[in-house]
């Protein structure tokens, strides 16, 4: 859980800000949770990161939304290698 912590530490500001800058910081803390994590536990993490930013994307508004709907999109395509 700390790797999920580290990540979603990351990508609260960035919503919260909800600039398109932060988006590679997004992807690259989302990067850096699936290498720290092993395997088996890839897809539970990602879900967890997922319902993270789905809280916050419900109160978000503006670009902050669109942020969050971009992040969410990245963990979206990262859900379906697990298929």
């Amino acid at each position: 859980m700390e790797h999920v912590h580290r990540c979603t530490s990351v990508l609260r500001p960035l919503i919260a800000e909800g600039e398109p800058e932060g988006l590679p910081l997004a992807e690259k803390a989302i990067n850096d949770l699936m290498d720290a994590t092993p395997a088996p536990r890839q897809k539970a993490s990602l879900e967890s990161v997922q319902a993270i930013v789905q809280a916050q994307r419900d109160a978000a508004e503006g670009s902050q939304l669109c942020f969050a709907d971009t992040i969410n999109d990245y963990i979206e395509k990262l859900m379906r290698s697990f298929e």
